[in-house]
This record gives structure tokens, C-alpha cells and sequence, in this order.
């Protein structure tokens, strides 16, 4: 009786390995609110412990990098499958998706880059864009690795094959957008054939533009979290780090919009680039939020595991 009564060292060290917190039992046992402060907690100390900050930092680098190449390989497509109208939609709608003052200084760019006559969708200058687009994805692979605590095991060849995935999925979503935006004023018209009361002029691009980018970002975010660490997870060990992640993003887009208009002093420090500066500031507090949907799923993962060794 007495030898089963004593704690158990090897349940000890399952228990506590890996627990940032000072103390476990908060994050193993609590409920209510007060678990919710301990699963957080425990997923801002993982950003430290793994060195988020400074990787996040690598990731808007190679983010940004990977932009202009990105909208070149898209336009691509896009002018492969579509026409001129489509693209001329397509880059309406990702500038009105984006916050103003980061968007605005690179408008004149961004269409140059997506209106550009190119040599066709093989050319080596589109191969060069799939490779620099690749960096972007592969900097992610490496933040998502990492908060999940997961050493990555699979060959150059199928990590590439897989970025690549992600790359080629990104771009026919958005060409899949241009058809959207195009069918969206016929869509009107064939409502108003079969309900003769409905007002066509109501199905409008910006009647679409929510739930399209909404539904995109969404898939894209699963997307991430399922291809690119090196172990597969199921979905309801995904979800909360996601959703988290996407709401987190909409209140940082909001609030970095506001205070770029209404504070940002950019322009004094940084002359000309003032625009590509608040948008790597932008892409960096992004990928911060994007590496804690990991180490948030990541806190609940322990949690849940502490407590099925507990009941």
C-alpha cells in the first residue's frame, strides 16, 4: 500500500518535460479561464524558448522576397487559363484585401508585375519566381517545425515537392478568386431569371470580396499547419492554433492600419521605402502569430496529454 502510494518519478518526468510554466498544475489541471491564461502563457514562454522572434524575422525577409515573384507566377497562370479582364480583377481584388497604408505605396508595383507581358508560364524567369516563392513557404515549414517541436526527417526532394504544392494551391486559388469575380455580375442576372423580384445589380465584386479572401486565408492556414510539418495532426488538434491565428490576423490588420495612418512615422526614417518597411513590420507581426498558432496547439497538446495520464 504504501509503495502505491508514492508518486511515481517516471509519470513525473513525462508530466513536467517540456513545461515552460512554473507551475504545471495550472496548465494541467485548471479550468475555466484560468486554464485558458495557463495554455497561453505556456504558448508565449514557446515563443521564446524557441527563438520565434528571431525566425519570424527570416520569415517576413523571405516573405517579402517571395511577393513580387508570387504575383509574377500567378499573373502567369492566370493569363495561361483566364485573359487580361481577369487579371485586371484579380489585382483589384487583392489590393482592396489588404490594409491601405501598406498596400498603397506598392499599388503602381504590384500591377506593373501582374500586367507585364511575360514569355509564357515555363520561361526561366517564372522557374527563378517558383524558387523564390518556395523560400517563403519553406521559411513557414521551418517556424511550424519548430512549434510543434517536430525534427523534420522527409528528403530535399519531397520537401520541395511539397512547398511546391503549397505554392501551386495558393496561385490556383487565387485564379479560381479572378473566375469568382468574373461570373459574379452573371450570377446576378441567372438570380434574377429564377427569382424575377431579385435586384441583379445587388451581386456585386465587393458582395463576394469577404468570404472569398475569409474562406482562402482559412484553407491556406489548415493547409499550412496539415503539408508542411513533418508530422500529420488531425483536426481537432488544429483547429484552436488556426482559428486563433485568423482572428489574431484581423485584429493585427486593423490595428496596423489605424496606427500606420494615424501614427506611423515612417516616411521620416525611411524616405521612399517607407511603404515595403511598414509592410515588412506587418509581414513580421504576421508570421509571429502564424509560429503561436503552433505553440498554441502545441500547450493544448500537453495539456491534453497530462490529463489522460491523470484520469
Amino acid at each position: 500500500m504504501k509503495a502505491s502510494s508514492e508518486p511515481d518519478p517516471r509519470r513525473e518526468i513525462v508530466m513536467t518535460h517540456g513545461v515552460l510554466s512554473k507551475n504545471p498544475d495550472d496548465l494541467f489541471h485548471r479550468r475555466g479561464w484560468r486554464a485558458m491564461r495557463a495554455v497561453l502563457w505556456e504558448a508565449v514562454l514557446r515563443l521564446w524558448s524557441d527563438d520565434a522572434f528571431g525566425l519570424a524575422g527570416n520569415v517576413a525577409f523571405r516573405s517579402l522576397l517571395a511577393v513580387f515573384p508570387f504575383l509574377i507566377f500567378t499573373s502567369a497562370i492566370t493569363a495561361f487559363i483566364g485573359d487580361q479582364s481577369m487579371a485586371n480583377d484579380l489585382i483589384d481584388f487583392l489590393i482592396a484585401i489588404v490594409p491601405p497604408p501598406l498596400i498603397e505605396p506598392i499599388v503602381s508595383e504590384v500591377e506593373q508585375v501582374m500586367t507585364v507581358p511575360r514569355g509564357g508560364i515555363l520561361s526561366i524567369g517564372i522557374l527563378l519566381t517558383i524558387w523564390f516563392a518556395v523560400g517563403g513557404v519553406e521559411s513557414v515549414r521551418i517556424g511550424l517545425n519548430r512549434a510543434y517541436g517536430i525534427r523534420e526527417t522527409r528528403s530535399t526532394l519531397v520537401l520541395f515537392a511539397v512547398q511546391m504544392a503549397m505554392v501551386l494551391f495558393a496561385s490556383l486559388a487565387l485564379v479560381l478568386v479572378g473566375y469568382l469575380l468574373v461570373i459574379a455580375p452573371r450570377a446576378g442576372s441567372w438570380l434574377h431569371a429564377l427569382v424575377p423580384g431579385f435586384d441583379p445589380a445587388s451581386v456585386t465584386v465587393r458582395l463576394i470580396r469577404f468570404p472569398a479572401s475569409a474562406t482562402i486565408f482559412i484553407v491556406a492556414l489548415f493547409a499550412a499547419h496539415v503539408l508542411l510539418p513533418a508530422r500529420r495532426t488531425n483536426f481537432a488538434n488544429l483547429w484552436p492554433g488556426v482559428l486563433t491565428t485568423a482572428f489574431a490576423w484581423t485584429l493585427l490588420a486593423a490595428a496596423f492600419a489605424f496606427y500606420v495612418e494615424s501614427f506611423g512615422t515612417y516616411a521620416s526614417y525611411y524616405a521612399g521605402m517607407a511603404g515595403i518597411i511598414a509592410a515588412l513590420y506587418f509581414m513580421y507581426l504576421a508570421a509571429l502569430l502564424l509560429i503561436f498558432g503552433g505553440e498554441l496547439n502545441r500547450a493544448l497538446r500537453i495539456r491534453r496529454l497530462a490529463r489522460l495520464m491523470t484520469s
